[in-house]
């Protein structure tokens, strides 16, 4: 792909099955398969609430702070919440975000609680931050919250992590006492991904009607695609550099393997999935039928020319078999942001820079500028 024309087809490609499949099959595979059960419902107690801060960013933004307790069987875990809205929009649609970084990390603001044994700094004074943001782009930590809310949009800000390490050892272990005797447990990326529908709900008892858009960065693009998949609560998604169990093709021989991605991740997926990653053409449902449940929501997906192993190409691939001809970008740099079916890609590699923001945006700004355009069934 890094050598040919965006419109060439790789050498060894070749398309997932392109054959109708029936939505209720396909989320029934989808968890047997790969991902685990999706909506395991926990119980959701909010511990506290309260208003961080009125006037934050230059006086154009308030802030509100969430401190939940998540309960699945005998198991209560934290998870918390930052929600920056702008001053002059309340009702402003909201962009609920998954992060690598604690939200204390996220959003500037000296009221935001650090969680319990986090066990690094990514705010950039640290080694990790300096790795994190040198690497990965200047927003892979600290979104651009002073664009955002200038173009009249909310933010959300939560840390996966916190609820289930991002582990394998402790994320696995986690995940069998959550859910134990479960053949078919959910996988971290199944858990993870519910979270936009439970913030979504907490945001509206609190603040009234809003739309919401689920976005994420890499594994967190993965979780956003299922959260937009299975949930009423989610009006668009944006899922930048989602790769394999994303928007890329599982079978076109290109990007990480799955195999790859199993043994280094177990805890994302469910443990029946090691049983077929050496053989994913095997499997009865791929990326492009989780894009296909996806068809009635706008969505934009991210990548970068250089970023092979989330395979760009392959994801283009599966949106041309999902979506058809609703999906309308001829060529991968076709960037269209006033389609239903959006696709971006820039130069550069993994992560998220300065280019990619103002795209986020520009999509947004076609699809869900207020809350009071988005009309859910």
């Amino acid at each position: 792909f890094l050598q040919q024309a965006p419109t060439d087809v790789p050498k060894g490609w070749a398309p997932e099955a392109s054959q109708p499949l029936d939505a209720a099959y396909v989320r029934a595979k989808l968890q047997s398969e790969i991902y685990g059960p999706v909506q395991s419902n926990p119980s959701v107690a909010v511990e506290d609430y309260g208003v961080l801060e009125v006037g934050a960013l230059g006086g154009t933004a308030n802030l509100y702070q969430w401190r939940l307790a998540l309960t699945y069987g005998d198991v209560t875990r934290p998870l918390d919440l930052v929600l920056t809205l702008p001053a002059a929009q309340p009702d402003a649609s909201v962009i609920l975000a998954q992060n690598f970084c604690p939200n204390d990390d996220v959003v500037p603001d000296l009221g935001v609680r650090a969680p319990d044994g986090a066990g690094f700094d990514c705010s950039g004074g640290g080694v990790f931050g300096m790795l994190m943001t040198q690497v990965f782009g200047r927003y892979i930590v600290k979104a651009p919250l002073k664009d955002i809310v200038a173009r009249g949009y909310g933010y959300a800000a939560m840390y996966p992590s916190q609820l289930v390490p991002d582990s394998a050892t402790r994320g696995t272990a986690l995940l069998d006492e959550m859910f134990p005797g479960e053949t078919n447990r959910p996988g971290a990326l199944a858990v993870w991904s519910e979270l936009f529908a439970v913030v979504a709900d907490l945001i509206e008892q609190q603040h009234g009607d809003h739309g919401f858009a689920a976005y994420g960065h890499s594994r967190f693009g993965k979780t956003a695609l299922l959260a937009g998949a299975w949930s009423d609560r989610i009006d668009a998604v944006i899922a930048h550099q989602s790769g394999t169990l994303g928007a890329s093709n599982l079978t076109d021989g290109t990007g990480e393997p799955l195999e790859a991605l199993v043994a280094q991740y177990p805890h994302w997926a469910t443990p029946d999935l090691a049983s077929t990653a050496q053989t994913p053409s095997a499997l009865p449902v791929g990326a492009s039928d989780l894009l296909s449940l996806l068809d009635d929501k706008p969505v934009l997906l991210g990548n970068a020319r250089r970023d092979v192993w989330s395979d760009p190409w392959g994801a283009f691939t599966a949106a041309k078999t999902a979506w058809g001809t609703t999906f309308d970008a001829a060529r991968p740099d076709d960037f269209q942001p006033t389609s239903n079916k959006a696709y971006w890609l820039r130069p550069g590699t993994h992560g998220v820079v300065k280019e990619d923001w103002p795209a986020f945006l520009d999509f947004l700004d076609a699809q869900m500028k207020t809350g009071a355009q988005i009309a859910r069934p």
